[in-house]
């Protein structure tokens, strides 16, 4: 009987959720028993424990950290799997999203291979690094990297030694770029000068830019693994250079404090405060008996005042949040980006909200659908004053969509007011 197979995997803006898909489509293509393709938020750890086979899949966040969905995940991992080696026989591989821009490049895939290992079960072959969007190399690599799973568990492919990991130059070649090409650009940027240098790495972090592609392309290479490349736009200081530049940089900065202590005391003999309070930090100039801080609960209106089926961003400014009223219902949205923490704008004409610092997208209820946001953005605690009507906000307490708190809402407030 044909050895089970299951697929896990956690997904920000869709990306890692369509390499699951064409892996999926080669372990079928190769005749492999495919019994589910799971988000991990769908299933418990114990279930790693049921197929013979498992591809475990998710990006990676940041600087080589796990996500929001995927961390819980691999705690229970740690805490039920690896005590016992509960994963032993079982043959695995791990594909994941990344991106060159950070110093640690698709961590996910070390960090879940070392897991699956902690917990007894075998990697069969290298892990794939899926570099931002896919194009039809990419998905076409992922289904053959599905097939070959298939072949190598079936005995009919040998196993595939999965160290050393994919580096920059494979995952040009699972997107059928040449690396030669991306190399010979970066060369001439650099005979060009420093300052052309800090012009490309800006150009290729800018918000809402694609990360240009070169003309020439390659066949796809599959599992070709060398030494990994300094990263494309990096210029390496040496460890004396370093520490110059910290040792300018802290003393500026501390001329910069002494100076404005100084101009702080002769103007403002009060002094000043900073602090915490409800939830929320303040900063006060001047008399120490006045303190000016955001509040958290604040009054928006009456229900009238805000049409159905229309995203009101009148408050966005002074409150940074944002209002929908349907026919059955009134909530109220806490405009931050679950990524870092930017200010999202909602484009009427696209009808969602678009992150202005690394491009996430959300829907007009806040649920995130393209980007790194790795969750939905949250909504506040909405309830009615009786006494005039009006809806009171109370920023300090929030909703979570992906905790299925956003349902608790009803005629006396919560995540919502029923209407």
């Amino acid at each position: 009987m044909a050895k089970s197979i299951l697929i896990v995997y956690s997904t920000g803006g869709g990306n890692t959720k369509n390499s699951a898909e064409a892996i999926a489509e080669g372990v079928k293509q190769a005749g492999g028993n495919l019994v589910g393709i799971k988000n991990v938020t769908e299933i418990t750890v114990d279930e790693l424990t049921k197929p013979d086979c498992i591809l475990i899949g998710e990006p990676t966040w940041g600087d080589g950290e796990h996500y929001d969905d995927y961390l819980p995940f691999d705690n229970n991992m740690k805490e039920r799997l690896v005590p016992g080696k509960k994963l032993a026989g079982k043959q695995c591989a791990v594909f994941a999203g990344c991106d060159r821009a950070y110093t640690i490049f698709g961590n996910a895939v070390d960090m879940i291979e070392d897991r699956l290992i902690e917990c007894g079960a075998e990697i069969m072959q290298q892990g794939v690094k899926q570099e931002l969007e896919h194009n039809e190399a990419s998905l076409a690599f992922h289904k053959k990297w599905g097939h070959d799973f298939v072949k190598r568990i079936n005995g009919e492919m040998p196993k595939q030694p999965h160290i050393p990991r994919m580096n920059h130059d494979d995952a040009d070649r699972v997107k059928g770029i040449d690396p030669a090409s991306r190399k010979k650009g970066a060369a001439a940027g650099g005979a060009a000068g420093a300052g052309a240098v800090k012009a490309a790495v800006k150009d290729a972090k800018a918000p809402g830019t694609v990360r240009p592609k070169p003309e020439a392309k390659a066949a796809v290479i599959p599992y070709k693994t060398t030494i990994a490349p300094a990263r494309t736009f990096e210029r390496k200081f040496s460890k004396s250079e370093i520490a110059r530049r910290r040792f300018i940089q802290a003393g500026t900065y501390g001329s910069i404090g002494v100076i404005s202590a100084a101009v702080a005391v002769f103007f403002f003999p009060g002094g000043w405060q900073v602090g915490v309070a409800h939830g929320q930090p303040y900063f006060t100039i001047g008399s120490p008996n006045v303190l000016f801080e955001p509040p958290t609960k604040f009054k928006i209106g009456t229900v009238d005042q805000y049409q159905i089926g229309k995203v009101d961003t009148r408050w966005q400014t002074r409150y940074r949040i944002w209002v929908v009223r349907e026919p059955s219902k009134i909530y109220v949205g806490l405009l931050l980006c679950t990524h870092l923490g930017c200010t999202p704008d909602w484009k009427e004409s696209e009808s969602k909200f678009k992150c202005p610092c690394h491009g996430s997208g959300y829907y007009l209820d806040g649920v995130n659908f393209e980007g790194p946001a790795p969750r939905p953005m949250e909504h506040c605690d909405v309830r009615i004053d009786p006494s005039d009507g009006q809806i009171i906000v109370d920023k300090g307490k929030r909703y979570r969509s992906d905790k299925g708190e956003w349902e608790s809402g009803s005629v006396q407030g919560g995540a919502y007011i029923a209407l």
